[in-house]
């Protein structure tokens, strides 16, 4: 028999590419640590509250600073990922990619 934990959580790679000042570009990885939401809550959650506010559980391998330096931790640091644009794409990506990817009909 085939067992899954309906409530599971489980880290998945991002790829990230940011530019500088310079407009060279950085890229990198890190991992995310997403937990599965029920359908039915995501789809009555409503259109004000975004996807990586319920399935975004942490990140690590990525040091993510404020304005002074001061490296985040945290909350502070889920906050300032999914605050800033490119990140928050890559986040979204990865856990789209982490849904459907293996789960794709294949063509035999």
């Amino acid at each position: 028999m085939f067992t899954v934990n309906v409530k599971r959580t489980y880290k998945y790679p991002v790829a990230l590419t940011v530019y500088d000042e310079d407009g060279k570009e950085n890229s990198g990885k890190f991992k995310a640590t997403f937990k599965v939401v029920p359908e039915d809550e995501l789809r009555n959650s409503g259109a004000d509250v975004a996807l990586l506010d319920q399935v975004l559980v942490g990140i690590e391998d990525i040091c993510l600073k404020d304005g002074d330096g001061k490296t985040l931790e945290g909350d502070e640091l889920l906050h300032a990922a999914k605050n800033d644009s490119a990140i928050c794409a890559a986040l979204q990506s990865a856990y789209q990619a982490s849904i459907q990817k293996k789960n794709r009909p294949r063509i035999f």
